[in-house]
């Protein structure tokens, strides 16, 4: 016999037997359209069992032998445990998820409900795929996309992020910029949470390392400048004990400080999934502040040490 191969086009699959006896299955639309064509009734009981199928998450698959229709398998995708808390956990990164399906409207309703996305696009063909993905890099956002088939291999190649699932066509793995071992749809949560944890720990080094010099400068300048300069004099709030005690303060307090620092860069600051103007206000307050309130209790407290020597 010879085997017809599944195209996104005919959305159907079968095989030719040797006897000329032409069997077909496939989607409810495209077999239905099979059937008509020649001549063929669709039986009302079969409609009817595909969307009793539908309705209930699952995908109906019709068979007809010689362009007659004979019935329906139904197909259950089953749907991971936790995935829902999963893609809310995205929702809090700010991640819009879209699931983009062959499957017919009521099958992908049901199983985005389930689920737990955002959106969903039903009946997509691969360019349909690739179309959304360019919609959404006009209007000016960053678009990932996980997918395993070769119909996914046109938007995976068009997005900004490709996810190919280990388990997938050679096809999407090649288009995609990196392959997830696991076969995880989720994965791109800790794809996410690195990135972002790499970010946010720069921004909160150059916070903090802005924030302590401004602070280290202006409690050490009046000190230094204050005997050729008066007017000084109301600017030295922290009241050092002299010019060069103020200096080694300075030098001993950055001694210290910078290693402390060492393994903060080397851990990572802990990112949590909350907004991104929640998540600037928590770090300014904490590091930028703290920037500018360590090196004054650092270098008076110092300073405060060396006098009781000198």
């Amino acid at each position: 016999m010879t085997f017809i191969k599944f195209t996104a086009e005919t959305r159907s699959s079968g095989v030719d037997l040797p006897s000329g006896t032409r069997i077909r299955k496939g989607a409810f639309d495209a077999i239905r359209d099979m059937a008509n064509k020649a001549g063929n009734i669709v039986p009302p009981e079969t409609a009817n069992k595909v969307k009793s199928i539908s309705a209930n998450g699952g995908t109906p698959l019709v068979v007809a032998v010689d362009n007659e229709i004979k019935g329906v398998i139904e197909l259950q995708d089953i749907i991971k445990p936790g995935i829902h808390e999963r893609f809310e956990r995205l929702r809090k990164m700010g991640v819009k998820t879209v699931m983009v399906t062959g499957d017919n409207p009521l099958t992908a309703k049901y199983i985005a409900n389930v689920a737990g996305v955002d959106d969903f696009i039903a009946e997509a063909k691969p360019e349909d795929k690739m179309n959304y993905i360019r919609k959404e890099q006009a209007s000016g956002k960053l678009v990932a996309m996980m997918g395993d088939g070769t119909n996914d291999a046109p938007a995976l190649a068009q997005a900004d992020v490709g996810v190919a699932m280990n388990s997938g066509t050679q096809a999407a793995k090649e288009a995609g910029n990196m392959v997830d071992l696991d076969n995880d749809p989720t994965k791109l949560i800790e794809v996410v949470e690195i990135g972002k944890q790499l970010l946010i720990t720069r921004g909160t080094l150059t916070t903090f390392s802005i924030a302590n010099d401004v602070a280290k400068y202006f409690a050490i300048v009046p000190a230094l400048f204050i005997a050729s300069i008066p007017a000084l004099q109301s600017m030295n709030i922290m009241n050092l004990k002299s010019p060069e005690s103020a200096i080694l303060s300075a030098v001993i307090f950055n001694a210290i400080i910078i290693p402390l620092l060492i393994p903060l860069a080397l851990k990572g600051v802990q990112y949590r999934p909350i907004g991104a103007s929640a998540l600037l206000r928590r770090n300014l307050l904490i590091y930028g502040l703290g920037g500018v309130i360590v090196p004054f209790i650092g270098i008076k407290g110092i300073d405060m040490l060396i006098g009781l020597f000198f």
